[in-house]
């Protein structure tokens, strides 16, 4: 589309996120802070690397386990080694779920975008 004479740049935005019975389980930002936690081995280290606090961080993953009735995330105290945290395996398959379900929807939805406003 035109304004004045120069072409403007149009974009489509959308956000998509998973839900059980009414509760957030998955969107961008908790895809970002698990891939993070599996890249530092850790939780606090995932936290600087994402902006997300501890806390705030913490409580994303209990809401997230307790939304779909397993573990996600399994963290374990220091001693001299220092403690860490891990991915379960369901974390991985559902990281990998939804990044595969954001991607065709983005695309679905930049084409379509292409087909009506272009």
């Amino acid at each position: 589309m035109m304004e004045k004479g120069k072409p403007m740049e149009w974009r489509a935005r959308s956000k998509v996120w998973i839900e059980v019975e009414g509760r957030p389980v998955m969107g961008e930002g908790r895809m970002a802070m698990l891939q993070a936690i599996h890249r530092h081995g850790s939780i606090i280290h995932a936290s600087r690397e994402t902006g997300i606090s501890y806390r705030k961080m913490r409580g994303a993953i209990r809401d997230m386990e307790k939304a779909v009735g397993h573990p996600l995330v399994k963290a374990y105290r220091g001693g001299g080694d220092g403690g860490g945290a891990v991915l379960t395996p369901e974390a991985h398959q559902l990281v990998d779920a939804f990044r595969k379900f954001s991607t065709g929807l983005r695309q679905e939805a930049d084409a379509r975008f292409q087909r009506n406003f272009k």
